[in-house]
């Protein structure tokens, strides 16, 4: 039975009562190896919460996966009129249906890795006031969701470059790595996107935009390389070191005869994917707030 007193602390007992049982403010954040070990125990959380977001994405549409596969498809429907036809881009690949869908397949797990990822801090307001955890979290799932979402609709890649007359071969299996690699890259900028709309909610705004320019520069419906060869050399190298570029290009050489990207270009997409992703590792920690 209580006495009706209460038990107060000082300041200072409740600081090494606290540093006893490894509890820190709420406005605080650690170390990065805690940081690190706590992202690692919650990664069930990051896949359970990608998986979450594909089948709620899923039970909304009556179509559901099938978006996936056909959301690019009407896509690549649209280009090769558009611009393999009408403008003449066809020319630049003797197996140009195929060269487009990888295009295409590879652009749309790119960008919507990095608009998802921007808006994911913007949108689970709700998650995020009331659960303690790494908010890094939460675009990581985003770039799983996407990732997988590509693999699903990468499948209907295979039958189309057999109905074009390709034969297969042991690059083939390769497909997976190169929407992981569009994936990482992904994530590393929507590190970055995500905190900034977050704090300023107008910039959502521009990431589409962005996004479509992106788009039209980075060869998803034409080759880099064909169409920059006469360039001035500057305008030559920004065209040719364009990260979405190199990936588009990596995902062609998997089907297709087609050149890989130089060992400077893969040097340069995997150095700044890797400088991306620490930097906005260490964003994240630096600004992490237990209060969301």
């Amino acid at each position: 039975m209580s006495s009706g007193s209460s038990v107060t602390m000082t300041s200072q007992e409740a600081a090494s009562l606290a540093a006893q049982h490894n509890l820190r403010r709420v406005d605080q954040t650690g170390t990065i190896r805690s940081y690190l070990r706590e992202c690692w125990t919650l990664r069930h959380f990051t896949w359970n919460y990608a998986v979450s977001r594909t089948i709620l994405e899923t039970v909304q549409n009556r179509l559901g996966l099938l978006w996936q596969v056909l959301n690019p498809l009407m896509l690549s429907g649209v280009y090769y009129l558009a611009f393999g036809l009408l403008l003449g881009t066809k020319s630049d690949s003797k197996d140009f249906l195929v060269f487009l869908v990888g295009g295409v397949f590879t652009w749309q797990c790119l960008a919507s890795t990095i608009q998802q990822s921007s808006m994911v801090l913007a949108q689970t307001t709700d998650i995020t006031d009331s659960l303690l955890f790494p908010r890094i979290l939460l675009p990581l799932a985003v770039a799983i969701q996407e990732f997988l979402g590509a693999l699903a609709a990468g499948v209907v890649m295979y039958p189309i470059a057999l109905f074009y007359g390709l034969t297969p071969t042991w690059s083939w299996l390769l497909l997976p790595f190169s929407f992981l690699a569009a994936s990482l890259f992904g994530v590393s900028v929507g590190f970055f996107t995500s905190r900034w709309v977050n704090a300023v909610h107008d910039l959502r705004q521009f990431i589409p935009l962005l996004l479509r320019v992106g788009m039209f520069l980075s060869g998803v419906f034409y080759d880099v390389s064909t169409r920059f060869r006469n360039a001035p050399d500057p305008i030559r190298v920004l065209a040719e070191y364009n990260p979405a570029a190199i990936l588009l290009k990596l995902t062609r050489a998997v089907f297709l005869d087609y050149e890989l990207p130089s060992t400077q270009q893969l040097l340069w997409i995997a150095t700044l994917t890797v400088l991306l992703f620490v930097a906005g590792f260490l964003t994240f920690w630096r600004s992490e707030r237990r209060n969301g």
